[in-house]
C-alpha cells in the first residue's frame, strides 16, 4: 500500500483507475502498478524530511511534559484537601459524625445553697445544678441571676417537688419541670422561629454541618414559665457566658455575688448611705454603691436623685454627670485650676437653688442670653466676692 506522501512539489497518490500517477512540472507519464518501472520508482522515493521528524518528536515531548505537570498539580491539590480536612475537622470519628451541639464532653457542676447565699458564678457552657436556700422565701429570676438576662442567653428548669411530680404523672405530662428563659434567649428563639417559617431548604445551597444538622420543625416552642424561685428548689441552668448568682438578703436588688464584686454590704440595702439603694445605683443610675458622690461634683447621689427612685427626672440633676446643663459650671462646688479655686452652681451643696446660686439644670439661669459660666467670669473679673 503506497498511502499518501508529501515531498516538496512532488505529490504521489493512488488514482481511481488503480494507476499510480506522478505529477511534476511539465510531466504527465502514466506508470502501471506492478511494473518494473513502478518498483524502481518506489525504491527511489525519499523518506520524511528530518525537520518533520524533529518537530513531531518535540511535540510528543511537550505533551508528555504537560501531562506530568498536570498530574503533579492534581496530586498536590488532593494532598492539600486531605490536610485541610484533617486539620479543620474534629479529630475523632465522633466529632465528624455527631452534630456540633452534642460533640465532646460537657462537665457538670453543683452549686450548693451555702454558695448561693455567699454568691457564686455560673460557668459558661456547663451543666449546672443550683439549690435555693431553705431560708429564702422567694427571689425573682432577675435578682438571682444578677439582671444579666437582657444581654446573656441562658435557660433552665426547676425540678418538681413530690406533689408536683405526682400531679404531672397523673396528667400524663412528659416533662414535669418548670422552664425559665432569659430575655435574650426568648428574643433569639422568637427570631429563629420567624426565620424558620420563611426559610426554604436546598441541598445545593445548604451543605454545611450546621445547616445539615439544623432542626427545621417549628411546631413545638419552649416557653418561659417561671419568674419566682422558692425555698428548697433545685434547678438546672445552662448559660452562654458566666453570670453572677446569689441571694439578696437585704432586698436592695443586688445579689450576693454582685455585692462582693462592688465591695458593698450584703446586709445593708444602702451601703454608702447616700439614700439610693445599692441595686438602683448599679442597674438604674449607673452610679457606684460605695461612692456617695459618684460624679465628683460635690452633691451626693441621693440629693441629685431627689426622690431616690433610680431615675433622673425632669427636676433632678444627673448623678453621673458633674455638669448636667453643660454650661461649664459643675452642679455642686468643684475645685478647678489645679485645686486653687472653688467654682460651681450649688455652693452650699444642699441640692436646692438658693438666692445667689445658679440653677444646675439650666444653662442660663436668669434667661438673659448669657450662659451661667460667662456670668460667673464677669462677676469674678469685676472683683465680686460671691460669684
Amino acid at each position: 500500500d503506497l498511502g499518501v506522501r508529501f515531498a516538496g512539489p512532488l505529490v504521489r497518490t493512488i488514482a481511481d483507475d488503480d494507476t499510480f500517477v506522478r505529477h511534476d512540472a511539465g510531466a504527465d507519464n502514466g506508470i502501471r502498478r506492478g511494473s518494473p518501472e513502478a518498483s524502481a520508482r518506489m525504491l527511489e522515493r525519499p523518506p520524511h524530511p528530518p525537520d518533520v521528524r524533529l518537530r513531531a518528536s518535540r511535540f510528543g515531548g511537550q505533551v508528555r511534559q504537560s501531562l506530568k505537570i498536570a498530574t503533579a498539580g492534581l496530586g498536590a491539590a488532593c494532598l492539600l484537601l486531605i490536610v485541610y480536612a484533617f486539620t479543620n475537622a474534629p479529630a475523632s470519628i465522633e466529632g465528624r459524625l455527631l452534630p456540633q451541639h452534642v460533640r465532646g464532653f460537657v462537665p457538670w457542676v453543683t452549686i450548693s445553697a451555702q454558695q448561693i447565699h455567699s454568691g457564686a458564678t455560673l460557668p459558661a457552657h456547663t451543666n449546672v445544678i443550683i439549690h435555693i436556700p431553705d431560708d429564702v422565701s422567694k427571689i425573682t429570676r432577675g435578682v438571682l441571676f444578677g439582671e444579666r438576662g437582657k444581654n446573656i442567653r441562658y435557660w433552665g428548669y426547676c425540678f418538681p417537688e413530690e406533689n408536683d411530680r405526682q400531679t404531672a404523672a397523673q396528667l400524663g405530662r412528659a416533662f414535669p419541670g418548670t422552664l425559665f428563659l432569659s430575655e435574650a434567649e426568648r428574643a433569639a428563639k422568637r427570631t429563629r422561629y420567624e426565620q424558620e417559617k420563611k426559610r426554604t431548604f436546598s441541598v445545593f445551597k445548604h451543605l454545611s454541618t450546621e445547616e445539615l444538622n439544623e432542626e427545621t420543625d417549628v411546631r413545638g416552642r419552649i416557653r418561659h414559665q417561671m419568674e419566682l424561685f422558692r425555698a428548697g428548689m433545685s434547678c438546672y441552668v445552662m448559660t452562654e457566658k458566666p453570670i453572677p448568682v446569689g441571694t439578696d438578703r437585704d432586698d436592695d436588688g443586688l445579689n450576693a455575688s454582685l455585692e462582693k464584686d462592688f465591695g458593698s454590704n450584703p446586709r445593708n440595702p444602702d451601703s454608702d448611705g447616700d439614700g439610693v439603694p445599692d441595686g438602683a445605683e448599679v442597674f438604674l443610675l449607673g452610679t457606684h454603691p460605695m461612692r456617695r458622690d459618684s460624679d465628683g461634683d460635690g452633691v451626693i447621689d441621693g440629693m441629685e436623685d431627689i426622690n431616690q427612685n433610680g431615675h433622673v427626672d425632669k427636676a433632678e440633676t444627673h448623678p453621673m454627670q458633674w455638669d448636667t446643663d453643660r454650661d461649664g459650671l459643675c452642679d455642686g462646688l468643684c475645685k478647678v485650676n489645679r485645686g486653687t479655686e472653688l467654682r460651681g452652681e450649688d455652693k452650699n451643696l444642699n441640692g436646692k437653688v438658693d438666692a445667689g446660686e445658679y440653677d444646675p439644670r439650666k444653662g442660663d439661669t436668669d434667661g438673659d442670653g448669657v450662659l451661667d459660666e460667662q456670668e460667673y467670669y464677669r462677676c469674678f473679673l469685676a472683683g465680686g466676692s460671691n460669684c
